[in-house]
C-alpha cells in the first residue's frame, strides 16, 4: 500500500493482480451489478461490522462484532486496538454470515473507505478488495456518513428499502459527526456542521469525567430519564460567523457541564452506579440542552427548504429524548419523520451495502486492485467553497 497525500492506495500487487487466466488483471463492469445480493463490510472506527442485503434492500443478515469492552478501559477508542480487533473478527463475522444465508449469490461488495480511524477502514478495505477481485465481483467504496444517510430508509422486517422522497432534510449524529444534510434533485449537500466536538463525542467525554464509564451516551440517557430537565441552565454558543450561523458548537457545554458538577463535589464520582440526585438532574439538563441544540436549525432549514421528510441516523439518534422530540416536531407540522431503526443507529454494514447498491446502481463502481482509502478527507465528493463536503447523489 503506498501512501499519497493523506490517501492510502491498495495496491495491485497487494490483491495478486496480473495472475494466470481468462479475465486476470479484468475490472468488473457497473453492469455485472444487478446481482440478488449485497455484501457490506464495515470498518470504519470500532464495530466490525457485515451484512448481506437483497437486490430491493431487504436485510438479511446483520452483524456487528462490538469493542465495547476492549476500549472501555481506555474511556475512547484505541486505533492500534480497533484495527487488530477487525483483522481477528472479519473473517469470523463473513463465515457466519456464509452460515446464515450462503454468500454464493453475492454480486456485489460495498465497503466503508472513509472517514474513520486511519488502520480501521484500511482492514476493511483490503478484505473487500482481496474479496471481490478473487471472485471477480464489482466493488463499490462507500463513504461513512453516505451510509448513514441511507440507513433511515431500511427496514428490519425483511421488506424492501422505503424509497426517499425529495426534498428532505437528514439529520446524522454520532460520535463524530453533527451535520444536516439535504437530499434534492438526487443530490445530498451539507447544511451544517459542527464547530469542534460532536454530539456523542460530548456525551462520552462528559461521562468518562463523572466516572460513567464508556460509552457514555447510553448512561447518560438512562439516568437522565430519573433526574429534572429544568434544573440547570446552559448558555447557547454565539458562533460570529455568518456563514456558519446555524452550525453547532458543543465544546463549551461539554466545559460548562462539567464545571457545574465540580462545583457539587469531587470528580469522579464516588458511586458512579448510583449517582445521587443532583447528577441525575445536571445529565437530564445536559441531554436536554444538547436536544435542544440539534433541533435549534430545524425551523429555519425546513422554511428555507421546505422538506417533505425529516430523518434521523447515527449513533445519538439511539438517545430517547431526540426520537421523542423530532417525532413530535414532525408531526405537528405534517412532515413525514423516518428514524433509523435503533438495530441501525450506530456503525453497521447493512447500511454501507445499501449505499453501495445505490452507487451501483448510477454505474459507479470502483477498481479492487486500486480502491483508496481517505482516513480524514473529505471523500470524493470533494468540497464547495467553504471548505465543506460534497455527497455524490444517493
Amino acid at each position: 500500500m503506498g501512501e499519497r497525500g493523506g490517501e492510502y492506495q491498495v495496491g495491485a500487487a497487494a490483491l495478486g493482480a496480473g495472475g494466470e487466466g481468462a479475465g486476470a488483471g479484468e475490472c468488473v463492469s457497473a453492469a455485472s451489478c444487478r446481482a440478488p445480493l449485497t455484501l457490506g463490510i464495515e470498518t470504519s472506527c470500532d464495530e466490525t461490522a457485515v451484512a448481506v442485503l437483497g437486490g430491493g434492500g431487504e436485510v438479511l443478515v446483520n452483524l456487528v462484532s462490538s469493542q465495547v469492552a476492549a476500549h472501555a478501559p481506555y474511556l475512547g477508542v484505541v486505533p492500534e486496538i480497533a484495527a487488530r480487533h477487525h483483522l481477528e473478527a472479519l473473517p469470523r463475522l463473513l463465515a457466519e454470515a456464509d452460515r446464515q444465508v450462503g454468500l454464493e449469490g453475492v454480486g456485489l461488495v460495498a465497503v466503508t473507505c472513509g472517514p474513520g480511524l486511519i488502520g480501521s477502514p484500511l482492514v476493511g478495505s483490503c478484505f473487500a478488495s482481496a474479496y471481490a477481485w478473487a471472485r471477480r465481483l464489482p466493488l463499490v467504496g462507500v463513504d461513512h456518513l453516505e451510509a448513514h444517510l441511507a440507513s433511515p430508509w431500511l427496514r428490519l422486517d425483511g421488506q424492501p428499502a422505503q424509497p426517499l422522497p425529495e426534498p428532505a432534510l437528514a439529520l446524522v449524529v454520532s460520535g463524530g459527526h453533527s451535520s444536516y444534510f439535504l437530499h434534492r434533485d438526487g443530490g445530498v449537500r451539507v447544511l451544517n456542521r459542527t464547530r469542534d466536538d460532536a454530539a456523542g463525542e460530548v456525551f462520552d467525554k462528559v461521562a468518562a469525567a463523572l466516572g460513567l464509564g464508556y460509552p457514555g451516551g447510553p448512561r447518560i440517557d438512562a439516568l437522565a430519564d430519573s433526574g429534572d430537565p429544568r434544573a440547570y441552565r446552559f448558555s447557547p454558543p454565539r458562533i460570529k460567523d455568518p456563514r456558519g450561523a446555524l452550525d453547532f458548537s458543543f465544546s463549551g457545554l461539554k466545559t460548562a457541564v462539567l464545571q457545574a458538577a465540580a462545583s457539587c463535589g469531587e470528580l469522579p464520582l464516588a458511586t458512579p452506579e448510583d449517582p445521587p440526585p443532583w447528577v441525575r438532574d445536571l445529565l437530564a439538563s445536559f441531554r436536554r440542552t444538547v436536544v435542544d441544540w440539534l433541533l435549534a436549525p430545524l425551523e429555519e432549514l425546513a422554511a428555507t427548504h421546505r422538506p417533505v421528510a425529516v430523518t434521523l441516523s447515527g449513533g445519538v439518534a439511539a438517545n430517547s429524548e431526540l426520537r421523542r422530540r423530532l417525532l413530535a416536531w414532525c408531526e405537528k407540522r405534517g412532515v413525514q419523520v423516518v428514524l433509523a431503526p435503533l438495530a441501525l443507529t450506530g456503525d453497521n454494514a447493512a447500511m454501507v451495502a445499501r449505499a453501495g447498491q445505490l452507487r451501483a446502481a448510477r454505474g459507479e463502481v470502483d477498481d479492487p486492485r486500486a480502491l483508496r482509502v481517505y482516513p480524514r478527507a473529505d471523500w470524493k465528493g470533494g468540497a464547495d467553497a467553504r471548505g465543506r463536503p460534497l455527497f455524490p447523489p444517493l
